[in-house]
């Protein structure tokens, strides 16, 4: 296959088009040493293709068909050698996203990598990386005891079990390979899922937080902290069933 551009931007958007544009604006502001495409998932009912530049390539959903399948029709449309999964509630703020994009170019086992996600208050997001999830950790975490804080506060890069989806870097050869997102999980959990078939099938995933993101939280979809929860822990209990409980 031939790849037209380095870098695929993939955008899932759901009831968050005031976020949408300024996530947009960043990446041409920031991203200036790369060739790249933006592409946008409309999760949603509203007409994007009136109210985005020309330049980027909008898919309409005919409905909300959940984070991973939306972001792996994206994918399907993608020309970059690299795809990016970005939430649409996050903002670039480092420049030089080629030192990035390099790690990968230094080692061909290297399939995915994620950069330090920081909260509106410049804070290190705790979810932006760990190590591997057992049933003991879901245990611990549930508890409020944050295992995975000496990678999420590294200043070096480093090796991890998994990366946020929320801002995701990761081969589309490999992407591919490995089929993409597990579309049974509607939200929650497909990233590390993600990350866990990676590792197994051989390849490595990288925590890199000399590229920062801002990362509003939250706010990439409209729904109550009930809603919210009933989402997690129906991803939770299939991630376990999957992986832990069913082996």
């Amino acid at each position: 296959m031939t790849y037209y551009m380095v870098l695929s931007f993939i955008i899932v958007n759901y009831q968050s088009e005031k976020y949408l544009e300024n996530c947009i604006s960043s990446i041409k502001e920031k991203v200036l040493s790369v060739d790249y495409e933006i592409i946008v998932v409309n999760n949603d009912n509203g007409n994007l293709e009136a109210k985005l530049a020309n330049e980027i390539k909008v898919i309409k959903s005919e409905e909300n068909i959940g984070f991973g399948a939306a972001n792996n029709i994206g994918a399907r449309e993608a020309k970059g050698e690299i795809l990016c999964f970005l939430n649409p509630d996050t903002k670039v703020i480092s420049e030089d996203i080629k030192s990035l994009l390099d790690e990968f170019d230094k080692n061909d086992k290297l399939a995915i990598i994620g950069p330090k996600l920081l909260s509106d208050k410049n804070e290190v997001q705790w979810w932006c990386a760990g190590k591997e999830v057992t049933v003991w950790s879901i245990i611990l975490n549930n508890l409020g005891y944050r295992r995975d804080k000496k990678i999420w506060e590294s200043s070096k890069k480093i090796k991890c079990a998994w990366v946020s989806g929320a801002a995701m870097f990761i081969r589309r050869e490999v992407f591919e390979k490995l089929g993409g997102f597990d579309e049974k999980f509607f939200m929650y959990f497909e990233d590390i899922d993600l990350c866990k078939k990676v590792r197994i099938a051989g390849y490595k995933v990288l925590y890199y937080p000399n590229f920062a993101i801002k990362h509003f939280g939250g706010r990439s979809f409209s729904l109550d902290r009930k809603a919210q929860k009933c989402y997690y822990y129906k991803s939770q209990k299939y991630f376990l069933r999957k992986w832990l409980i069913s082996q």
